[in-house]
């Protein structure tokens, strides 16, 4: 008897096993499918991709249970095959043991998506009513607008690519909800989606956000830790900031000469003078606290700041030498020697329009792709071949929030343009008139500017 059920069951597995195998040519919801176009199952380039063993069937079994939260027993019972029914992302799950920007229509739910991401590391994002977006969403039907077609209410809710395509679809036929248990939720899987195209893969945990099958609307869903550690492993933690310290400054900015001037992380701009950095914007500084306190081991007296939106790493130049930094944060390895760029550097800034940083000294410049190959030996070349009208001898210089290039020398700047990269007609004008806390007419309107503090110039509010 026991030597008959053996073979019952090894029938009833076979059975199973065969379903996996041939089924694909007769549905695409059957169970092959799924095992197949998600990743669990390798299709062989030298195979017709059917042929596969009953272990290779029960290790694939294995690892959608454990990714769905189920008992992981290699078999295809009644509860595996309705998890692989149910609605979910349309991303292969690559997790076998083997193995800044956007635009979008519904912007409640689309900035909530964002928002879990941002909360938990240095990403920030922005919606384009035109341009060029890193993230792109869109809805699609069961139709060829999509290379890979959806297919119809129900199972792939969603799919998107890895960047840098960064493109993220919808399937327009689902009942797409918020606050409900009915239908599917798009802050939910939007989240999802925007996770892939950040770079992050299927989580093996069930109750994670980038688990591959759709759980569900949760009032109270937060970010499960997996998710939280792939994001940080990516891009590092959130930025923050020291508390504010109350002290008397040993530094007055309005008396102060300043060294560099950056827009930094968190989009802030920097000014550092001596062993001193404070904030400006339109509602005025901040107290000025020791930069040791913000960038450790970073000395004071500096050359030039430069903060790269590209990558997120921030330069700091003194003499001969340069610090980067993640965040606050020393990278490894750091000061290290400047080799093609000569010491004691004028001003330094990101060039949005390139994503090039400048460093300018004299009256040349020198350009360099923290990214790519950069041949220096073409450098220095006349400041005026790149910003037509732009000063030599700079004091400081930066791109702003406006995308503007701000080009500061004496009492005088100068505003260049950051679509043509030249000087606007106007300029240069007096730091003092358009650059202090006033009123009137001054860079940024709204009757609020920021304060720059430019070397051998005194400045403080009227």
């Amino acid at each position: 008897a026991s030597v008959i059920e053996r073979w019952l069951d090894f029938i009833i597995a076979a059975e199973l096993m065969i379903r996996v195998c041939f089924s694909l040519d007769s549905s695409r919801r059957a169970v092959g499918d799924t095992e197949l176009k998600y990743g669990y199952l390798h299709i062989p380039l030298d195979s017709n991709g059917q042929n596969y063993s009953a272990e290779a069937i029960a290790e694939a079994a294995r690892h959608f249970q454990r990714a769905t939260n189920l008992r992981m027993s290699g078999t295809l019972d009644s509860a595996t095959l309705s998890m692989m029914d149910r609605p979910r992302c349309g991303l292969q799950d690559s997790f076998s043991e083997r193995s800044l920007r956007y635009k979008g229509k519904t912007r409640v739910a689309i900035q909530s998506a964002f928002k879990y991401w941002s909360d938990v590391s240095p990403l920030r994002f922005r919606e384009l009513q035109q341009g060029r977006a890193d993230i792109k969403l869109s809805f699609h039907r069961k139709d060829k607008t999509c290379p890979v077609p959806f297919d119809g209410k129900g199972h792939v809710l969603a799919h998107a690519d890895a960047p840098e395509s960064g493109i993220v679809h919808f399937d327009e036929d689902e009942l797409w909800t918020e606050g409900k248990s009915q239908g599917s939720n798009l802050r939910i899987v939007a989240a999802h989606e925007i996770g892939h195209a950040l770079g992050l893969g299927h989580s093996q945990y069930y109750s994670a956000l980038m688990a591959p099958v759709y759980t569900g609307y949760r009032s109270d869903f937060k970010l499960h830790p997996d998710d939280i550690r792939g994001i940080q492993a990516l891009y590092g933690k959130p930025y923050k900031l020291p508390p504010p310290r109350k002290p008397a400054p040993a530094v007055n900015p309005c008396k102060a000469t300043v060294d560099a001037v950056m827009l930094g992380p968190g989009q802030r701009t920097y000014v550092f003078s001596g062993q001193y950095v404070w904030t400006v914007s339109s509602s005025g500084h901040s107290s000025p606290v020791p930069m040791s306190s913000l960038w450790k081991e970073l000395p004071g007296g500096l050359s030039a700041a430069v903060h790269s939106q590209r990558t997120g790493k921030t330069y700091f130049l003194k003499a001969d030498k340069f610090w980067r930094y993640t965040g606050f944060r020393l990278d490894h390895g750091f000061p290290k020697q400047l080799v093609n760029v000569p010491a004691n550097v004028d001003s330094a800034l990101y060039l949005r329009k390139n994503k090039k940083i400048i460093f300018f000294k004299g009256s040349g410049y020198w350009q360099w792709d923290e990214l790519g190959p950069t041949d220096f030996r073409s450098y220095p070349k006349p400041i005026g071949n790149l910003l037509p009208g732009a000063p030599s001898n700079t004091d400081a210089a930066f791109t702003w929030t406006n995308g503007h290039i701000y080009m500061f020398k004496g009492s005088k700047y100068w505003r260049v343009n950051q679509h043509h990269l030249t000087v606007e007609k106007g300029y240069p004008q007096s730091v003092a008139k358009m650059w202090m806390h006033s009123g009137g007419n001054s860079e940024g309107g709204g009757g609020g500017v920021i304060i720059i503090m430019v070397c051998h110039f005194s400045w403080c509010e009227k």
